[in-house]
């Protein structure tokens, strides 16, 4: 893995491989969600009215972060959904956290990291990007640590269903810092081909209610993101592992 960092990782943007990471959720209300209660309550209600599907849960957002070595500590506050969808549609301005989330980088059994779209109605739909997810209260342990390893393993899960019991956890995280959002990648190998694998989601999404994934989309060379709307955390990473290879 080569280190795009300029010396001010994670503040800065860069890829880094780390051998772990420690996260934990601590008291307090995000200054931003309150200053903007009215502002946020009434794009919540014009974005519930397109897209009934939203669901104002509670998500964790990263406030202070620090790097030790190959270790990343970082404190979460809690807050919600719509607060965050009002953040993200105002382009992220400073607010006083970061956007830090899990993902999963699949390698398949020939040799291609796997990218997901969304179907229509999800947050990210147009979009191609590792599988991931908010940090929510699922991952939080009584003691308020976050398990991220276990939160993309339940996100991956709920995505492409029985083909994740097969995922075997490799060591380490990878983190890419990409302006507003800190990406805790978590590199999977999977026994099967890519071809495989789209066939066990397209047969996952024929018998569930509402399935996420609208494809998935294996990536052997940089070649294979022409044309595509890539997140650009994603993006990062994959040219920097391309590059080390």
């Amino acid at each position: 893995m080569q280190d795009m960092s300029t010396g001010g990782f994670p503040h800065e943007n860069g890829v880094k491989a780390i051998s772990s990471c420690t996260l934990k959720v601590v008291e307090g209300n995000w200054q931003f969600a309150e200053e903007n209660a009215a502002q946020i309550e009434a794009n919540w209600q014009k974005a519930k009215a397109l897209n009934p599907n939203y669901f104002n849960g509670v998500v964790h957002l990263m406030k202070d972060i620090r790097s030790a070595g190959n270790e990343i500590h970082a404190t979460l506050i809690p807050t919600d959904f719509k607060s965050y969808l009002y953040w993200r549609e105002l382009g992220f301005p400073e607010a006083g956290v970061i956007d830090g989330f899990g993902s999963a980088l699949i390698r398949s059994s020939d040799g291609r990291f796997i990218l997901i779209t969304q179907r229509e109605g999800n947050v990210n739909h147009g979009f191609a990007y590792l599988p991931s997810g908010f940090i929510d209260h699922q991952d939080v342990l009584a003691d308020g640590a976050v398990d991220i390893g276990a939160s993309v393993a339940r996100e991956v899960d709920e995505e492409i269903g029985e083909a994740a019991s097969m995922l075997e956890r490799e060591e380490g995280f990878i983190l890419v810092r990409e302006g507003v959002h800190l990406c805790f990648a978590v590199p999977f190998y999977l026994p099967m081909t890519s071809e495989e694998l789209a066939a066990r989601v397209a047969e996952h999404n024929a018998v569930t209610d509402d399935p996420e994934i609208d494809a998935i989309i294996p990536v052997a060379n940089l070649n294979d993101l022409d044309g595509l709307k890539v997140l650009p955390h994603a993006r990062a990473l994959l040219e920097a592992l391309f590059v080390a290879h």
